[in-house]
């Protein structure tokens, strides 16, 4: 009898070891997974809350071809919840699938400049890489603060 007692007393010392065990790993896991979401948390929010709208309307030139290089004229509303920065370097934008740079940003819908909620800006954008299509449609892609949005027209 006492050979049993001593075989589970053997038994229940493993199972509490490996329940130890996986109990440490368990919160050692959870605790790397609440700090990488404490950590991402304000930028995902950020995101969040970020939006933009193209509304220019499709109908209308977008393109202007007064000088040697092509310049496309859009307006991006901010429909997010915070204020998008004026900063070109903040501006990826995709004309046709190729990378440019937004020239100017300027905000048109108030005189204080601040990017923000409803307020419109009118973005420049030269077309220095040729990628406008002369003769159907065009795709640009202006991206801003986690968010992004496409204009489609036809020249």
């Amino acid at each position: 009898m006492a050979s049993v007692s001593v075989s589970h007393l053997i038994i229940f010392i493993a199972a509490m070891v490996v329940a130890a065990s996986v109990a440490g790993a368990l919160t050692t896991t959870v605790n790397d997974i609440s700090n990488a979401i404490d950590e991402q948390g304000p930028s995902v929010s950020d995101d969040i809350r970020s939006d933009i709208t193209i509304i220019n309307d499709a109908g209308a030139d977008v393109v202007d071809t007064s000088d040697s290089t092509d310049t496309i004229e859009l307006y991006v509303k901010n429909t997010g919840q915070r204020e998008l920065s004026t900063n070109t370097e903040n501006i990826d934008i995709l004309i046709n699938g190729q990378f440019s740079v937004a020239d100017s940003v300027t905000v048109v819908s108030n005189e204080n400049g601040v990017w923000g909620q409803n307020d419109v800006a009118q973005v420049n954008v030269s077309d220095s890489s040729g990628a406008l299509e002369t003769d159907g449609e065009n795709r640009v892609k202006v991206i801003i603060g986690g968010t992004e949005d496409t204009f489609i027209w036809e020249i």
